[in-house]
């Protein structure tokens, strides 16, 4: 019964697929095949623009079938073409690539298939990086290889999280500093005392045991949202959007599988990131709890050295982690501004 239940829900699927594919996709999409894993890239938006925005998304082990879905992406898209990569082991990516390949300089020459592939198909448009928080990281440590960065007009660093031997330990104190204000609220006591006290150990967060435990307390405050409460606006996909586009259940697997197998703890790009002379933009929630202010600033003093003039900080003052999500106009015009600008 179990099985024959399993392929209802399959034939279910593929037809709904079939009928209304164009209700919920438009686009082209194409496979970067490396190193055991088969990764999609879904292209959208204005091809004809002959710039290409790709995105890279978090995690690692997030996806960027979701992000496609946002009301600012659909905004963009009317200006710029968008490739939505899903990195190996993560998103709707296949094949079996083994654990000796998820190592950064993988995931970098993963990213350089990725581009040569859109110069190649597409002609040569210019391509912006476009990186959300493990996204902004990996397009660090592209742009800081060889000489990567002279295929790259433009890089949006948003959130980053290019260093987690410093960065971690701010938000263990963000997670403490949190658990006493629900403590002095009188919001679960015996949760967030326990909390608070094992931040106050000052666990070593190069530990995967530890960042476990400590992600696990982040995940209930509102280190992603300033207002977790605030209604806002969000993908329009739903059930029917599950089976009837490139979304699918397998988003949801594939980073439990590869966050254990990928450990980036020891991750400290600041130096490197001297290196980096592309026109950049760094943007950063000012209450974000995942990766603190404090890296913000980091990020943008480490990219091209105090020398390097074109780069710019743009803070969301009323946002957490997503600020794309919590200051939605503000960040389509700081995007656009900058874009169209290079």
């Amino acid at each position: 019964m179990k099985n024959l239940t399993i392929l209802i829900s399959i034939a279910v699927s593929i037809l709904f697929s079939a009928c209304e594919k164009e209700r919920f996709y438009n686009g082209d999409h194409f496979f970067v095949r490396n190193a055991g894993a088969e990764m999609p890239v879904y292209v959208k938006g204005n091809i004809q623009s002959g710039i290409f925005i790709l995105f890279l998304h978090g995690g690692p082990g997030g996806n960027a079938s979701l992000p496609s879905f946002m009301p600012v992406s659909k905004e963009l898209e009317k200006d710029y073409a968008f490739a939505y990569w899903d990195q190996r082991g993560s998103g709707l990516s296949m094949g079996n690539p083994d654990q000796g390949t998820f190592t950064v300089e993988q995931f970098v020459d993963d990213l350089d298939l990725v581009v040569e592939t859109i110069q190649l198909k597409y002609h040569n448009p210019r391509i912006v990086f476009y990186g959300i928080s493990w996204g902004g990281a990996l397009g660090s440590a592209y742009l800081s290889t060889k000489n990567y960065q002279q295929k790259i007009d433009g890089f949006i660093c948003m959130d980053s999280g290019h260093n987690l031997v410093e960065g971690l330990p701010k938000s263990v104190v963000f997670v403490k500093e949190y658990a006493q204000q629900q403590i002095d609220q009188g919001i679960n006591i015996a949760y967030w005392t326990e909390a608070r006290d094992w931040c106050a150990t000052v666990p070593d967060m190069t530990q995967k045991e530890n960042y476990f435990r400590y992600d696990g307390y982040l995940t209930n405050t509102n280190a992603y949202r300033k207002d977790p409460n605030r209604e806002v606006q969000g993908p329009q996909v739903g059930a029917l959007g599950t089976m009837n586009s490139y979304l699918s259940l397998a988003i949801f697997f594939n980073g439990q599988y590869l966050r254990p197998r990928f450990n980036i703890l020891e991750l400290n790009l600041s130096a490197d990131m001297a290196r980096i002379k592309t026109p950049t933009i760094v943007i950063w929630g000012r209450h974000d709890g995942v990766n603190t202010i404090e890296m913000g600033y980091d990020a943008f003093n480490s990219i091209g050295g105090s020398d390097f003039q074109e780069k710019e900080l743009v803070i969301l003052e009323n946002s957490a982690h997503e600020g794309y999500i919590e200051e939605q106009e503000l960040f389509v015009h700081t995007f656009r501004k900058f874009v169209n600008g290079l």
